[in-house]
């Protein structure tokens, strides 16, 4: 039986370029659009989790992102929205 996991995923623009990092975990993606951006995490996540599993891991066994970016969670000018991707919920929030 699988769990569902929630990870949170700061967004932010950084000089043209929007970063997605996840909090939970440290998996991160980088595009010129949110559009490719979502995508690109998704891809992101995807491949980390088929990593873990092939190794006999889940997601727990990676590290968390650097602090700076929890703090960045919790000054977040909005939240964006939730997804799901292979059981693993992720909440968005865009920040400055």
């Amino acid at each position: 039986m699988q769990t569902t996991q929630t990870v949170r995923v700061v967004i932010l623009n950084d000089g043209g370029q929007w970063i997605a990092q996840c909090l939970e975990h440290d998996i991160c993606a980088m595009a010129k659009d949110l559009d490719t951006l979502q995508s690109r995490l998704e891809v992101a996540i995807e491949a980390e989790l088929e990593l873990c599993k092939s190794g006999g891991r889940d997601l727990n066994s990676l590290p968390q992102a650097p602090e700076h970016f929890f703090d960045l969670w919790e000054k977040r000018s909005r939240f964006d929205k939730s997804e799901m991707i292979d059981g693993v919920g992720y909440e968005m929030a865009l920040c400055a």
